[in-house]
């Protein structure tokens, strides 16, 4: 498998092997162009089986990032449904913690849904520790069908700490 940040060539090939509506993976092309975030993609033989960003900028929850201002940010993991339990997720964390230390970050934050118990469950396996740290987003998003749906997730703040020997241990 190979992980590496989307390019602009990189960026066709998603939009036509794994179509997402509401440009999904344009917003994090053009977010990863502005300096603020990095987009991970995970490949093999050509295909993409995963992605996650990575935000610089902080945690995107309010309450997560007015606790903790120093955290970058994981969020937007996303596995193809097929590729599930064959250890992309995680391989996309550790690519993503690795490229924070290169950086001089240290403190990794994700943010997991109530009723996601599964991605809770790696999250925690990864070394990812729950904080109490709760925040509510709302949006819209597009049903395959068409059909526009509003969503409302609680999300609790995990928090890993990096340490700077993980860089040689991965790289």
């Amino acid at each position: 498998m190979d992980i590496r940040s989307c390019t602009a060539a990189d960026l066709s090939l998603l939009t036509s092997l794994w179509p997402l509506r509401g440009e999904v993976h344009e917003a994090h092309f053009a977010r990863q162009q502005e300096g603020r975030s990095e987009y991970l993609v995970a490949w093999r033989d050509g295909v993409p089986l995963g992605s996650a960003v990575v935000r610089w900028d902080g945690c995107s929850g309010a309450q997560a990032r007015a606790s903790h201002p120093d955290a970058f940010e994981i969020c937007h993991l996303q596995v193809r449904p097929e590729r599930r339990g064959q250890g992309v997720g995680t391989q996309l964390i550790a690519a993503a913690e690795h490229e924070a230390l290169t950086r001089g970050h240290r403190v990794a934050a994700m943010a997991v849904g109530d009723d996601n118990a599964r991605a809770q469950r790696l999250y925690e396996r990864l070394g990812y520790r729950t904080t109490g740290i709760f925040d509510v987003t709302e949006y819209d998003w597009t049903a395959d069908d068409g059909t526009l749906h509003h969503a409302r997730e609680r999300d609790q703040l995990l928090l890993k700490q990096l340490r700077i020997d993980d860089v040689s241990e991965r790289g």
